[in-house]
């Protein structure tokens, strides 16, 4: 009983007969050669599945294939829980699911950010430098709360990426984030901008996060419209 992630890998190969099912998942045992498996794989796939509260499940037809199933409990309401831990330790309201665009070079960095900002709840567009930043926010101006954007990028900051953005929605609240410039270099921010050190934790994003959206609240229901940053 339970709520699980089920991954199943399937192939049509020679099965495995029904009176060696049991034996599969048991360490060393292999009907290979000599040299040619060492009787471990579904064993290590077992122990796994195990230490992390779940099962595998095999089934095999001789002759047309075998799937194996591997279990894996359900993590409950994993991003509620990751907000509500964010709040807890940042001593902030948990804010409401916003919809971010996200503005790195970086790839891989680019993608776990986005993960990080998943995780707490958020949706999540991506792009991969600031021109193609400002073509989706043009195209839906009114669609995004806020931009999350790496400071030092090739073709343009992300203080004169804001400063465009500013352009096309002038009240969009963004987070800059920067490894080494230091605060007079990224430009002067007049409201509605926060700088994130690299590196942090997902409590500093959801803390800066919490910071602008709760500013944002207490200054005014219908607030003035920030200045281009300089």
């Amino acid at each position: 009983p339970g709520d699980y992630v089920v991954i199943a890998v399937a192939d049509r190969g020679s099965g495995i007969p029904e009176d060696l099912l049991e034996q599969v998942t048991e360490p060393f045992f292999t009907t290979k050669e000599v040299g040619k498996g060492t009787g471990l794989g579904l064993s290590m796939v077992y122990g796994f599945a195990r230490q992390s509260g779940g099962a595998i499940d095999i089934e095999s037809t001789w002759g047309e294939g075998t799937t194996v199933e591997i279990w894996l409990p359900r993590a409950p309401e994993a991003a509620d829980k990751a907000a509500e831990a964010v709040a807890v330790r940042s001593g902030l309201e948990p804010v409401g699911a916003l919809n971010i665009l996200l503005v790195d070079d970086h790839e891989a960095v680019r993608e776990t950010t986005a993960e990080m900002l998943r995780d707490l709840g958020h949706q999540v567009e991506t792009a991969p430098d600031g021109p193609a930043m400002l073509e989706t926010l043009a195209a839906a101006p009114d669609g995004y709360d806020l931009i999350v954007t790496d400071y030092a990028m090739p073709l343009m900051s992300g203080t004169e990426m804001l400063r465009q953005a500013r352009e096309i929605r002038p009240d969009i609240p963004g987070i800059i984030i920067s490894g080494y410039a230091a605060s007079e270099t990224l430009g002067k921010a007049p409201c509605d901008v926060n700088v994130l050190r690299k590196p942090f934790t997902i409590e500093q994003m959801g803390a800066a996060l919490a910071e602008l959206v709760q500013a944002r609240a207490a200054a005014n229901p219908v607030a003035e419209a920030c200045l281009p940053l300089e």
